[in-house]
């Protein structure tokens, strides 16, 4: 009798395993379910601003460190000095339909805002998604022929200032917001980018630095034209990797000489070619939903 029992449950184990497998099977015609769109992932990014004991702000376009960069008197007295590095978390969906920052009203730095939209737009920036398929599409040895797509494909800058820029400034502007917003650049891709900038007339020679995390860097920029007004008396370089040419971050350097707060404000005398500010992409990663950090 206990062997029969024996017998009977294996029997009865095997056909609710069988049953089990057939209905946890996709039916036939019907496909297995898919997982998250990539578009309704996130972009994570940390970003470390290193700039002076002084009033700054950074005019960056949306969820990029491009921009402009200025130095101005604060209520305490401004110093050339390192001021204490300043970290800022910041997530953009895939597809640029929404924006998250974290929720400064809460002590928990888990807690963020979002805001739903297409953030893209007025921001002079591609979405990530569209970034990564533009750089897919560069070919990585003609650097013409990569600058025309990426005209064609950019979003056009508009602000008032910019128009006062030279088309070599406009076209590395473009270049670096590309290289700062696309998630996922493939070696070639940055090889191509690279050669671009390089090819920008007025480009300036590569030179070896340090980012705000240590990492060795090639900076480079583009010369052109700079005034004694609070937005435009400061040049940005690109930060690469030496190696892959990889997006590190940008520095804002001045562009001519310039006394912070104006020659009757006692404010520090800044030289041409000194660096006010570095801006470090600490991290890029792609997330299931804001507030994640890998």
């Amino acid at each position: 009798m206990g062997q029969r029992l024996v017998v009977v449950g294996a029997i009865a184990a095997v056909m609710v395993t069988a049953l089990l497998s057939t209905l946890l099977m996709p039916r036939k015609g019907m496909a297995p379910a898919a997982p998250e769109a990539p578009g309704r992932r996130w972009v994570y990014q940390q970003v470390r601003w290193d700039t002076w004991q002084c009033g700054a702000s950074a005019d960056a376009d949306g969820y990029s460190e491009v921009g402009s960069f200025n130095l101005g008197p604060a209520t305490r007295t401004c110093r050339a000095r390192p001021a204490a590095p300043r970290y800022t978390d910041k997530w953009v969906r895939y597809d640029g339909s929404a924006l998250a920052t974290p929720d400064e009203s809460t002590n928990d730095p888990n807690d963020v805002e979002v805001w739903q939209g297409d953030y893209q737009v007025g921001w002079e920036l591609l979405p990530p998604a569209a970034s990564d398929d533009l750089v897919r599409r560069l070919p990585p040895d003609d650097a013409a022929t990569a600058l025309r797509l990426i005209r064609a494909r950019s979003v056009p800058t508009r602000f008032a200032g910019t128009l006062r820029l030279t088309q070599a400034q406009r076209d590395f502007g473009e270049v670096v917001r590309l290289l700062s917003t696309a998630p996922d650049l493939p070696r070639d891709s940055a090889r191509a980018l690279y050669g671009v900038i390089t090819r920008l007339p007025g480009a300036t020679k590569p030179v070896r630095v340090r980012d705000g995390v240590g990492r060795a860097a090639l900076a480079i920029g583009v010369d052109g034209t700079f005034r004694d007004n609070a937005d435009e008396r400061n040049s940005m370089q690109v930060l690469l990797d030496p190696n892959t040419y990889a997006y590190l971050g940008v520095r804002y350097i001045a562009g001519l000489d310039y006394r912070v707060g104006g020659a009757s404000s006692g404010g520090p005398f800044v030289t041409q070619g000194q660096v006010v500010a570095v801006a470090t992409r600490v991290t890029t990663a792609l997330v299931d939903k804001a507030g994640d950090r890998p």
